[in-house]
């Protein structure tokens, strides 16, 4: 804990133990703290430099602690200051970086270049420095080539999901179809995460905050030109911003209702939520029971029960009285910069 502060772990240990014993003669420590005299010796040093230890009155062999309310919020002021001007020192070195690795012609240009053994750095970086809100375009292929898509997981999103942090993700359908794609994605909305699914999304995207957006280059086909650029505050952003705001508000929902007074409408069950949701999703019958875990068969018995009851001929019709009848989730009251945010119980 202290050290936070500054101290190494053996000033921290020997620190908190004198606070505990009271004035200690220097040849106890090493039996009261498990350290060698050695270390004890360089740890007092550095306590003493820093105004946490002295010696007792007239006995060099006896040391004391200096109150922890008095030098210790001294100690933590001080470090607070060397944060902030360290944190000055980086927006300013920022600001060389980017001078520096760009040509002359492009300083003024809001992007920046990242190759791309550096990409996956580049997006754990900018979902930690989130505030508020990320956005994203979740569609394959990925980094990590696997066989299962449920292997794959975002930590720091769930991360950042459990510190208050908003996140909408639009997923291309071929995300839901993969083999554990559906499991990946249950896994988000689970942890708080607002998810929808488009039939076909134009790129990969992160945007945080709406002040940096981190969006792939398109490469050549045999690796070279891959990476992705960086995005900061410019018409392009807000051009971003928009397009995902415009795919957001086309996408069927994917998230649960949370705390809503109906949760899915009562003339369906949970069961039957989940299928219609994967089928107004453009999955095919195949990928609708490889997710599932059913057959093909029990997949098309279910979906012509649903399109009778529905009265419907085809499954463009059953979209359409699925929505007039409110079997694909209700709507809440539209927010400023989200619109309106559909819910739908697919899990």
């Amino acid at each position: 804990m202290l050290t936070a502060l500054g101290l190494t772990k053996d000033e921290a240990l020997i620190y908190v133990e004198l606070v505990r014993q009271g004035p200690s003669r220097i040849d106890q420590l090493p039996g009261l703290c498990g350290l060698s005299a050695e270390r004890i010796d360089a740890s007092l040093a550095g306590l003493s430099a820093q105004g946490l230890v002295s010696h007792a009155a007239g006995c060099r062999s006896r040391v004391i602690a200096s109150p922890p309310d008095i030098a210790g919020e001294a100690l933590l002021q001080r470090r607070t200051h060397e944060l902030r001007t360290a944190h000055v020192a980086l927006g300013q070195l920022a600001a060389e970086y980017r001078t520096a690795v760009l040509p002359l012609e492009a300083e003024l240009l809001p992007v920046e270049f990242a190759p791309d053994e550096v990409v996956a750095q580049r997006i754990d970086q900018i979902q930690r420095k989130a505030r508020e809100e990320v956005l994203m375009f979740d569609l394959p292929p990925y980094v990590s080539q696997v066989d299962d898509l449920a292997s794959l997981s975002n930590d720091r999103e769930l991360e950042q999901l459990a510190a208050g942090i908003n996140y909408r993700t639009v997923y291309d359908r071929r995300a839901l179809d993969g083999p554990g794609g559906l499991t990946r994605i249950r896994r988000y909305v689970e942890a708080g995460e607002d998810a929808r699914s488009a039939p076909r999304l134009p790129m990969k995207l992160v945007i945080v905050d709406r002040e940096l957006a981190v969006l792939p280059t398109p490469g050549d086909g045999a690796g070279a030109g891959t990476g992705c650029v960086m995005v900061r505050p410019s018409p392009l952003l807000d051009g971003l911003v928009a397009l995902f705001e415009q795919f957001w508000a086309t996408a069927l929902p994917l998230t649960p209702v949370a705390g809503s007074k109906k949760a899915s409408s009562p003339e369906l069950d949970a069961a039957d939520v989940q299928l219609l949701t994967l089928l107004l999703s453009g999955m095919t019958d195949e990928g609708i029971a490889r997710q599932l875990g059913l057959g093909r068969r029990t997949v098309l018995r279910r979906a012509r029960a649903l399109m009778d009851r529905a009265g419907a001929a085809t499954r463009m019709q059953l979209g359409w009285y699925a929505a007039r009848r409110g079997w694909i989730g209700e709507t809440r009251e539209s927010t400023e910069e989200g619109g309106a945010e559909g819910r739908v119980a697919l899990w």
